[in-house]
């Protein structure tokens, strides 16, 4: 019920100035902001200048680093700008506000997997993570392990991201606040990075139903971004509901705008209008180039379509996407743009190389870099023709490198060559 909540925060605002409780009036306005950014990030902002002018007034530090944090926030939302966030860390650590430290820089580890710093990610969650626990800050575990598995699901592992989400579950993730954040930004990137799009939309699909059911203030968990792309692509979202889903400034924050502009650049280009599908591309190539990752995903996904009308760079796009996943060894997606570079009538890189991902272990056996992709496939149990699609290779094919993997590392049957698998890869 956000908008009796709204009012009453309105309320409780202009009562508690008057008195004045200028704590109480801070918090007021602390949710006033968080509920316009819905609305209007600019009232958003607006409320936490208030808050931190009122703090400041009334020598309350911690609220004031709080608008501080919340205006970087805010900031970093519109436009993916970090340096606010940075400086308010900083300033929360000079005053000795530890939970709040903490509370940033998991906000910052989780800004620095979307960008594709995962070492920096890395780094910071491990930091996060000893505080937390040692702390018994378990709301603040809790989202650190999201941003853990977050993490793995972006470097398309999902050994690493079922692992953070079992610690998740059992510091009591099955109900918390974060689970959109889990099935949106985990879950349906790790189904996409397998080039499983149903998966995806079904991880998408428990977003919005548990937003239904639990309104939460997270507007990067894909209602307004991923999920209207992959709406509009299979044609269950079209223009009348696409403009329902980007009428609030969601749809326009820098993450979610990378999938909202290539989503309209599909429907335009499907009514005909392929100049104008020109220039949405266009704009959804700057929104993404701050998040290399999902800035490649998004237009891999456009690619095919967008030949086929006759909008945007999709030959580029795909030589670019095989380039990125290629080397960084998600060889699903790497498969699938060679795939479509080929339906579209280009010329294909020949990717011979490669080895440098094998490990030395399996290096040193002569497993070569298409047999390490299968290798990798082998520790989801999954069957020759489950994996040939992966890869984009025949089940034969897989059989024949199965077969060599097995007699390379001396394995008797698959089961062995699978416990094996597992055994080096965690």
């Amino acid at each position: 019920r956000t908008r009796r909540a709204a009012a009453l925060a309105r309320r409780a605002a202009e009562a508690a100035e008057r008195v004045p409780l200028p704590l109480v009036a801070c918090e007021a306005l602390q949710l006033l902001g968080v509920l316009a950014r819905e609305r209007d990030l600019a009232e958003a902002d607006a409320h936490f200048e208030r808050m931190h002018d009122l703090a400041e007034r009334h020598h309350l530090p911690i609220k004031r680093v709080y608008a501080l944090v919340l205006k970087a926030g805010t900031t970093c939302l519109a436009d993916g700008d970090v340096a606010g966030l940075h400086r308010a860390v900083a300033e929360a650590s000079r005053l000795g506000a530890m939970t709040l430290v903490h509370e940033v820089e998991g906000i910052l580890a989780l800004q620095a997997v979307l960008r594709g710093e995962h070492a920096e990610a890395e780094r910071l969650v491990d930091d996060c993570l000893r505080a937390t626990v040692r702390l018994r800050f378990d709301r603040l575990t809790r989202y650190v392990l999201m941003v853990r598995a977050t993490l793995a699901a972006h470097r398309g592992d999902r050994t690493g991201m079922d692992a953070a989400l079992a610690e998740f579950d059992r510091r009591g993730g099955r109900d918390s606040y974060d689970l959109p954040l889990v099935h949106g930004l985990a879950r349906a990137f790790c189904a996409l990075l397998e080039e499983d799009r149903a998966a995806a939309t079904a991880e998408l699909a428990q977003v919005l139903a548990y937003e239904e059911r639990s309104p939460t203030m997270f507007h990067l968990a894909g209602r307004s971004g991923l999920h209207l792309l992959l709406g509009v692509l299979d044609g269950r979202v079209d223009r009348a509901r696409y403009h329902e889903l980007t009428t609030g400034p969601a749809a326009a924050m820098r993450w979610n705008a990378q999938f909202a502009c290539l989503a309209d650049a599909v429907l335009l280009g499907r009514e005909g209008r392929t100049a104008e599908a020109d220039r949405a591309s266009a704009a959804g190539e700057r929104a993404g180039a701050l998040y290399p990752m999902a800035g490649h995903l998004a237009l891999r996904l456009v690619a095919e379509e967008a030949h086929e009308a006759g909008w945007g760079r999709p030959v580029d796009w795909l030589r670019a996407a095989e380039l990125y996943f290629h080397e960084a060894g998600v060889p699903a997606v790497a498969g699938a743009c060679r795939a479509a570079l080929r339906r579209v009538g280009a010329s294909v890189p020949q990717r011979r190389g490669g080895t440098e991902a094998v490990p030395a272990v399996l290096r040193a056996l002569g497993v070569t870099a298409r047999e390490y992709e299968v290798f990798q496939l082998l520790v989801e149990r999954l069957g020759n023709k489950a994996i040939g699609s992966r890869l984009h290779i025949s089940p034969r094919t897989v059989e024949k490198h199965v077969a060599s993997l097995m007699a390379k590392t001396g394995r008797a049957d698959r089961e062995a060559l699978t416990t094996y698998a597992r055994a080096v890869l965690t």
